[in-house]
C-alpha cells in the first residue's frame, strides 16, 4: 500500500453505515489490482471516497451527474490507465457513491466542490495531479484549477465548460425521480449497461437535486490566465460543443471533436480518448521536465 494511503476499513471499532458500503466495495475486486478504498473529510465535514489504485503520475477521474466512480471502470478508463502506469484517484464527488450527501444547495458551490478535490489530494499525499472530468465531473475539475492552480498539472474534461449554463430542464427531469432521467439517458446511450441504471436509481434525490438547485455561473475569465495545459473534449452531437470548442480557445488548450457522439457517448468512446490524453499527458510531462518542474 503506497505511502499516504489510508483506508477507512478496519479504522474504527463498530460497524458504520459508511464501513458497510466500503466492505461491499471491496467485494467485488475481481483483478489483480488492489482496490483501496478510503475516506477523506472535507473542510465542512461531508466525507469524500475515494478509490486509489495503480502507481505512477497521479490522474485524478471526476464522474458526471447520478453517476459515482465505478463507471470509470466500466467505461474501460482505469483498465487502459492503469496499463500506463498511472496512480489513479477516483472519487465519488460529493452527493454521489459513498460520499456524503448534503440536502443544503449551498453545500455544493464550486468552492466546495474544488476544496473537496484538495482533501482528497491532501488524504492520499499527492501534491499536484491531472484531473479528468465528465460533465458535472469536468466542471469540478475546472473549479479546482480556478481556487488551487498550485494543486492542478493538468485538465481533461469531457462534455464540460466554465461558461454560465441554465440547468432548469435538467432539474425538471429530476423533480420527482430518476426514471425521466434514465429515459433521456437512454435516448442517447440505448445500451445504456444495467449496473449504470442501478447506479442511477441507487442515489439520493433530494442530494442530487440540492446539487442542480443553483444554474453554473460563468468563471470563463479566472481560468483564462491560468497557463494550466487544457484538453478539452466533446460530441459533435452535444448541444455543449461549441461552448466547449470556445473554451479550448480561450485557454490556448487542445481540443477533441468526437464525430457522431452525444454527450453520453463521447464519455464511453474510451478508444480514441485514451490514446489522446496519453499523448497529451506526455507533452505535459516533457513540457515540465524542460521547465525543471
Amino acid at each position: 500500500m503506497l505511502r499516504g494511503r489510508r483506508p477507512l476499513i478496519g479504522s474504527t471499532p463498530g460497524r458504520s453505515r459508511l464501513q458497510s458500503f466500503l466492505e461491499r466495495e471491496m467485494s467485488l475486486v475481481n483483478t489483480s489490482t488492489s482496490r483501496c478504498i478510503c475516506e477523506a473529510v472535507a473542510e465542512d465535514g461531508v466525507s469524500i471516497v475515494y478509490e486509489d489504485l495503480g502507481r505512477g503520475e497521479p490522474l485524478v477521474l471526476l464522474h458526471g451527474v447520478t453517476e459515482s466512480r465505478e463507471c470509470w471502470h466500466e467505461a474501460g478508463y482505469v483498465e487502459h490507465f492503469l496499463q500506463r502506469e498511472r496512480r489513479l484517484i477516483l472519487v465519488d464527488c460529493r452527493g454521489h457513491g459513498g460520499s456524503g450527501k448534503p440536502h443544503d444547495p449551498a453545500a455544493y458551490s464550486g468552492r466546495r466542490r474544488a476544496a473537496d478535490i484538495v482533501a482528497v489530494l491532501d488524504h492520499a499525499g499527492i501534491r499536484r495531479a491531472a484531473l479528468v472530468g465528465h460533465s458535472m465531473g469536468g466542471v469540478i475539475a475546472l473549479a479546482t484549477a480556478v481556487y488551487h492552480p498550485d494543486r492542478v498539472s493538468a485538465l481533461i474534461v469531457n462534455g464540460a465548460h466554465p461558461f454560465a449554463e441554465d440547468l432548469t430542464l435538467l432539474r425538471a427531469t429530476l423533480e420527482d425521480n430518476f426514471e425521466a432521467w434514465l429515459a433521456f439517458l437512454k435516448q442517447l446511450a440505448p445500451d445504456l449497461s444495467p449496473d449504470s441504471c442501478r447506479r442511477i436509481r441507487g442515489n439520493d434525490l433530494a442530494a442530487v437535486q440540492a446539487s442542480l438547485a443553483r444554474d453554473r455561473p460563468d468563471f470563463s475569465a479566472a481560468l483564462a490566465g491560468l497557463g494550466i495545459p487544457v484538453l478539452a473534449i466533446a460530441g459533435t452531437l452535444d448541444p455543449r460543443c461549441d461552448a466547449i470548442r470556445k473554451f479550448a480557445e480561450l485557454a490556448g488548450g487542445e481540443f477533441l471533436p468526437l464525430v457522431g457522439k452525444n454527450h453520453v457517448t463521447a464519455f464511453l468512446d474510451v478508444e480514441p480518448i485514451g490514446p489522446a490524453v496519453d499523448e497529451f499527458l506526455g507533452c505535459v510531462s516533457t513540457r515540465n521536465t524542460g521547465l525543471g518542474g
